[in-house]
């Protein structure tokens, strides 16, 4: 603990910045809870009661908590070390030998730390409140079997599917030129372990028929999920990550996968940053600019890397350099920005 809090006047800092960061998740958390349930007024009905709609709200809210936490760690991160240097207590801590980077560290200390457990969050908190959400929302609509698509090395395939079970499939085989080898269709399939069994399938080429058709090394996750590629545990993106078929797909979904995994060290370096520019910038007693600066940098450096993101999707770059590289460089210009 005492490597974590340090002595009186880290700890000091430490709590401070904590305090902040509670408030400013607090702030935007109660907006947003208000801006949905502006929303979810207009779809109100028999089926869908007044109570349903603020219990589906609320954990919406909480469960989307965790995606405007590093929005939230900017600004607060700011406004603690706008506050510490208008109180005094940064002159104060740097008298007594503490240099500007520890003072900066020390404010990061309980940011990175909340930064880090939303990565858990993401992984077995967030997925449950949004299935809980939308089974209070949708507790009364039947799903229905929507026809889909997906690709696996040199198989295409059309099909329905239900839990574990599926309909109406179809295999379209290629070879390594891409010219169609085989049609196989069945009325229903089952999915097994990184395979497909199709019942009383039909080779629509060679006209052949089979009791049992395998489809072997087919995709066993993703196929249908409640929640969206946002909203999935890590562990299942990158499941499905590594069962997707087209190129471009995969680049999108690792463009998701990295982009929340690496949220913490994003958000870290734009405060660097953000706190170093912010010396320059503001004078004392400014805390409302230096609050709109921190909100305009977060979603700047978003769109950054959104940017990037794109460029490297679509000129087949590795979607995790084109965050983790403008993250360490911004991280990097903090820092010696911070030294000078």
């Amino acid at each position: 603990m005492k490597f974590l809090l340090g002595d009186t006047i880290d700890k000091i800092f430490f709590i401070e910045s904590l305090k902040i960061l509670f408030f400013v998740s607090l702030l935007i958390f109660s907006l947003d809870f208000l801006l949905n349930f502006v929303k979810e007024m207009e779809d109100l009905n028999e089926d869908y009661s007044f109570s349903d709609a603020l219990n589906y709200i609320f954990y919406i809210s909480l469960s989307r908590l965790c995606e405007i936490l590093p929005l939230c760690s900017v600004i607060s991160a700011i406004l603690t070390f706008g506050f510490l240097n208008d109180s005094g207590e940064l002159i104060a801590a740097q008298i007594l030998g503490k240099s500007l980077i520890i003072n900066v560290l020390n404010i990061l200390k309980p940011i990175a730390l909340i930064l880090v457990l939303t990565l858990f969050s993401f992984e077995y908190v967030t997925p449950e409140l949004e299935k809980f959400a939308k089974g209070i929302k949708h507790k009364n609509q039947s799903s229905i079997n929507q026809s889909d698509w997906l690709q696996k090395n040199n198989v295409l395939a059309n099909y329905s599917v239900g839990e574990n079970f599926g309909s109406n499939v179809k295999l379209y085989f290629l070879d390594d030129k891409k010219k169609l080898q085989s049609i196989v269709e069945a009325k229903s399939f089952e999915i097994k372990e990184k395979r497909w069994k199709l019942n009383q399938a039909y080779d629509l080429i060679t006209k052949k028929e089979f009791e049992e058709y395998f489809w072997d090394e087919a995709p066993d996750v993703g196929l249908n999920e409640d929640l969206g590629i946002k909203e999935l545990p890590l562990s299942q993106v990158y499941k499905i990550l590594s069962q997707t078929g087209p190129e471009r797909e995969k680049k999108k979904i690792s463009y998701e996968f990295w982009k929340k995994l690496l949220e913490p060290l994003s958000a870290i370096s734009i405060i660097l940053l953000s706190v170093a520019l912010s010396l320059f910038l503001f004078e004392r007693n400014k805390n409302l600019e230096r609050l709109l600066f921190g909100a305009l940098m977060a979603f700047g450096f978003n769109l950054i890397l959104k940017i990037f993101g794109n460029i490297a999707i679509i000129n087949n770059i590795s979607p995790s350099l084109a965050i983790f590289i403008p993250s360490v460089l911004v991280g990097f210009i903090g820092l010696r920005m911070l030294k000078n």
